[in-house]
């Protein structure tokens, strides 16, 4: 099967929080794969596809944290979600990039 993705992904791990706009509480996963467009999380806390999401991702090698104020839920698997990032503030969205830069130099080598 020929993927046929937008942006490339990175393998990493890094915690990350996440709310919905029905439930405010702060739930916790692991990012383990991030692109320019989403990520890949798993949680124990179940969440369907089609859900909105916002993210903190604690992406600790910028110092900072990286916070999707907007996010879809794509697809949903035994505990895994794929989300779709949809709004970050230009501060977010070049923290992202860095953190993307430093994902492809750790894949890389």
């Amino acid at each position: 099967m020929i993927e046929c993705r937008e942006h490339p992904r990175y393998p990493v791990e890094v915690p990350v929080f996440f709310s919905t706009p029905e439930n405010t509480k702060i739930r916790e996963g692991l990012l383990y794969d991030i692109s320019a467009g989403g990520c890949a999380v798993t949680s124990a806390i179940p969440v369907n596809p089609g859900t909105d999401v916002k993210l903190l991702i604690r992406a600790t090698d910028l110092g900072s944290p990286i916070t999707v104020h907007a996010a879809a839920v794509r697809w949903a698997n035994h505990g895994e979600f794929g989300v779709e990032f949809l709004n970050l503030t230009e501060l977010d969205r070049r923290r992202l990039h860095r953190y993307l830069h430093i994902a492809s130099l750790t894949a890389s080598g």
